[in-house]
């Protein structure tokens, strides 16, 4: 099995697996239509999944090969075991994905892109999957980077991809985790009570950047706890769903006014 098919088969697995979670036993109920957000998550999808797939091929086929005169290589130089050099590369790329997360909330430029995600006015597994293109190639772009400066094996590349998916379906989602195990996971992997508080509009917006892993949150000091209700998600100044359509996410970094 290609990389990209691993990934729809992963993608499309998570999905499913998610949204009948949804049904059957969900955190709340709907605060938005599904239908409309759905089309423009699922667009989203379909236009970012195949150029995703593209630049991974193109971020593996770079994480072979070893000649680039400006790659360092850190994680050739390190004589650990394999399954410990895969973990250090996993929570690596984790570290940078939290950090880009970052820059995306603070820089104007980014965050004209990133707003697209927090636009959506209620969360489930498919608001995984609302992100602009323009904030998947600048994601692709620091990636390879880090592969060919750091030595990032192949298959560290792949496993995190594929973590990196299944954690973003897991945290959007809207389903309702036993209490104790949610307690845990905040000690641990992102649970969805945490990121829910991200998507609540500012100051909780700036806060709980992490995909895999709290322990950037913890560390740097932007973990945060407070309460969210469901009506609470999206922008405060973006409040129509009948504007938050495909073409109007796809236009709005590009658009006066749409901060």
């Amino acid at each position: 099995m290609t990389q990209g098919s691993l990934r729809v088969a992963f993608f499309l697995g998570g999905l499913f697996t998610l949204l009948s979670w949804e049904l059957v036993k969900p955190h709340h109920p709907p605060a938005a239509p599904r239908w409309r957000r759905w089309l423009a998550n699922l667009g989203l999808a379909l236009i970012n999944g195949s150029v995703v797939s593209a630049l991974c091929i193109m971020c593996i086929t770079l994480a072979e090969r070893r000649a680039a005169p400006w790659r360092y290589g850190l994680f050739e130089r390190l004589s650990v075991p394999r399954g410990i050099r895969l973990g250090l590369e996993i929570l690596v790329l984790d570290l940078l994905v939290y950090l880009l997360h970052r820059l995306y909330h603070r820089a104007p430029f980014f965050w004209r892109f990133h707003q697209v995600h927090h636009t959506d006015l209620d969360l489930d597994v498919t608001s995984a999957s609302r992100f602009h293109l323009g904030e998947v190639f600048s994601s692709a772009a620091a990636k390879l980077a880090a592969v060919q400066s750091l030595g990032i094996s192949p298959t560290g590349l792949v496993a995190f991809e594929i973590s990196l998916l299944l954690a973003a379906q897991f945290q959007h989602a809207n389903i309702l985790l036993p209490r104790l195990l949610e307690r845990s996971l905040w000690w641990t992997f992102v649970p969805p009570a945490m990121h829910r508080v991200h998507h609540h509009p500012t100051p909780e917006m700036n806060s709980n950047f992490g995909t895999l892993v709290t322990a950037w949150d913890r560390l740097l000091g932007t973990l945060r706890r407070s309460p969210v209700e469901p009506s609470a998600f999206g922008l405060p100044e973006l409040r129509n769903e009948e504007k938050l359509g495909l073409w109007t996410l796809l236009q709005m970094p590009f658009r006066r006014g749409d901060r």
